[in-house]
């Protein structure tokens, strides 16, 4: 076993002794007595002698008689046994890896008092390490290595690379002393220490029967001087009495403002409520990381909403604090909101410019007679100087006139505020990602949104006729009006009538027949002379043209869907125009 500073100091002040150990410990001192105590001698084999043995029959029977435990209660003390023998106050010979007590002829040892519990020795790697191969070092059918100790050996060697030699080193200078002992005593040191690893580093499957209780960092002799001190006997009664003058509030109270929180903020937590417009990590929609933006013209309502909610909520959000700003300087006092922002600034800025924006604070908010002088009272002012005064100010030298005005604009700015025009307004004009109406007449606004094109005539140059004659600009000449693939959609409805006009000349030779005899009053009746503003039916023919004139096309049908439609300075009677 090495012995390190860790393990030297054995004092009570320096080791925690818990009252269990000490209880065992007490047990164990008595069964070592060498009159009273459990009979301990050399057992003699047919080939060799063990020395320093006792039987489980002797143990069993020594702590009945020691502890008034009748015949009938023999359990009992063979569970007491079990367990001083889990905490390693003794082991068995023959079989090392049950740690089990019985009550025959099965030979025990006690273990050093070096390893003992009470002394909270804890074991490391490299202890365990030294002692693995101080064992592969001597001889391998006595001290040879098991299986999974060949294991946690290999595995040593891997993680402990860098102290590998002075591992073996140590063992070396070990397996050297231990030449120079007698036998019956490296006999006892082997089986010792061996013991005290089968408890620390059980085989597999095993459980470690000693429990790590609670470290202390400090001794006890240093507890008791603390209770003694008379300082330490000040801070408490501080303490007390800051404790009894301190504001409490009632358990129902305390329940209801969480109750309230919960109900303010729900519309804002985003595992409660639906994220609007939509989820980004589900959609591939970014409109909810642009509405979080800091730099955003016109916030959600959502987020207008919040500010209401505390003062710490407005000067948060960045949007809301320039709102506020914009408010301040209003009334004339907007200096109050720079002079906060330059201490938060001043907080988080880097160590080399602490000295210089101190200054620049000072100069611009808190010298006398300043552009931008804010209100703070004497007794703030004072605890400023002291700050200043210091070899070196810190970070915190405005602090108490920081929390002053944060005060300040809580109590009274930020009330009126909220109940200010410019508030109002920007809670009117906020975006609303989940009201489809608002989302609409956006739309509509930018011009974004569907309409229904209305069909408009537009002026058609001279177009060649089917017979390969131009038209001249007279009586013979009509107005066409051609439409775009967008209007042709619209006349689907009349595929009907334009069947109708493909397939019968005979009805397309009698409308035109009308068209040319029939009298103006009898058109009238029929519904030939109706404006093209009133005439929301159009029939469009494409292998016949019709025109006023009463010409039809000879040959093959024209190129182009066109249909005439009569203008003011076109529109001739029957009885005027040509025959």
């Amino acid at each position: 076993m090495t012995i390190n500073s860790g393990t030297i100091n054995m004092d009570r002040n320096h080791k925690p002794r818990h009252m269990v150990f000490s209880k065992m410990e007490k047990l164990i001192l008595e069964m070592q007595n060498p009159k009273t105590g459990v009979p301990v001698k050399c057992q003699k084999t047919f080939l060799s002698t063990i020395p320093s043995v006792f039987t489980g029959y002797d143990l069993i029977t020594w702590l009945r008689h020691h502890l008034n435990i009748s015949e009938e209660d023999v359990g009992e003390a063979l569970h007491l046994a079990q367990l001083l023998c889990q905490y390693g106050y003794f082991f068995p010979i023959t079989d090392n890896k049950n740690l089990v007590v019985k009550g025959d002829i099965s030979l025990y040892r006690f273990q050093c008092p070096f390893y003992w519990a009470s002394h909270n020795t804890e074991p490391d790697n490299v202890t365990y390490a030294i002692h693995l191969t101080k064992r592969s070092m001597r001889n391998k059918q006595k001290h040879g290595l098991e299986d999974y100790e060949q294991n946690v050996y290999s595995k040593l060697q891997k993680m402990l690379c860098d102290k590998w030699e002075t591992i073996q080193t140590q063992a070396q200078d070990q397996v050297r002393i231990a030449k120079d002992r007698k036998r019956t005593d490296k006999v006892i040191t082997d089986s010792q220490e061996r013991a005290f690893w089968r408890i620390h580093r059980p085989p597999p499957g095993h459980i470690r029967g000693v429990e790590g209780g609670p470290k202390r960092y400090f001794m006890i002799s240093q507890m008791d001087d603390r209770r003694k001190n008379k300082n330490f006997l000040e801070k408490q009664v501080r303490y007390l009495r800051n404790a009894v003058n301190r504001c409490r509030m009632k358990t129902l109270k305390a329940i209801e403002s969480y109750a309230h929180r919960h109900e303010q903020y729900q519309d804002n937590d985003s595992f409660l409520t639906a994220v609007l417009p939509s989820n980004p990590w589900i959609s591939e929609d970014t409109t909810f990381w642009e509405h979080c933006d800091d730099y955003i013209e016109n916030p959600t309502e959502r987020r207008v909403k919040k500010w209401a909610y505390s003062f710490h909520e407005l000067l948060s959000d960045y949007v809301g604090r320039e709102e506020f700003e914009k408010f301040l300087k209003k009334e004339y006092s907007h200096e109050n909101i720079r002079f906060w922002k330059a201490c938060e600034d001043l907080k988080f800025c880097p160590h080399s410019k602490v000295a210089v924006m101190i200054d620049r604070i000072y100069d611009e908010f808190l010298n006398p007679g300043s552009a931008h002088e804010i209100n703070i009272d004497g007794k703030t002012m004072e605890i400023v100087q002291q700050n200043l005064k210091k070899e070196k100010p810190d970070r915190f030298t405005f602090e108490a006139a920081q929390e002053h005005i944060f005060l300040l604009m809580k109590k009274d700015s930020y009330a009126r505020f909220l109940r200010s025009e410019q508030y109002k307004s920007l809670l009117a004009n906020a975006l609303q990602p989940g009201n489809k109406k608002k989302l609409l007449s956006s739309s509509m606004f930018f011009n974004f949104g569907s309409r229904k094109k209305t069909l408009t005539p537009s002026p058609q140059p001279k177009r060649r006729s089917s017979a390969g004659n131009d038209f001249a600009d007279g009586a013979g000449s009509v107005a066409q009006h051609s439409y775009s693939t967008g209007n042709l959609r619209e006349l689907d409805d009349k595929a009907v009538v334009m069947r109708r006009e493909q397939n019968s000349s005979d009805s397309s030779l009698s409308r035109w027949y009308i068209s040319s005899e029939t009298s103006p009053t009898r058109k009238s009746e029929i519904g030939l002379l109706d404006s093209p503003r009133r005439s929301k039916q159009l029939e469009v023919p494409k292998h016949l043209s019709l025109h006023m004139s009463g010409e039809r096309s000879r040959g093959e049908p024209s190129s182009c869907l066109a249909i005439t439609v009569p203008s003011k300075t076109n529109i001739v009677a029957p009885w005027e125009g040509p025959q």
